[in-house]
């Protein structure tokens, strides 16, 4: 699953360009298809399923 990072910030309670700086740090997991950078929710919640709670700069790596 994918969303933008706009859907990502309102669904976090973060505004817009929080979202990206963490995108963009690889703090969250995203992608970019063509020229737009998107959240992978799927990632996330494995990661979250999994037991992670924190989440820094440079966790994933932009694909």
């Amino acid at each position: 699953d994918l969303c933008s990072i706009k859907t990502f910030a309102e669904m976090s309670g973060v505004s817009v360009e929080e979202a990206i700086n963490w995108a963009d740090s690889g703090a969250i997991p995203s992608l970019k298809l063509a020229d737009f950078r998107m959240v992978n929710l799927a990632r996330l919640r494995d990661d979250l399923l999994k037991g992670k709670t924190e989440f820094q700069a440079g966790d994933y790596s932009h694909v």
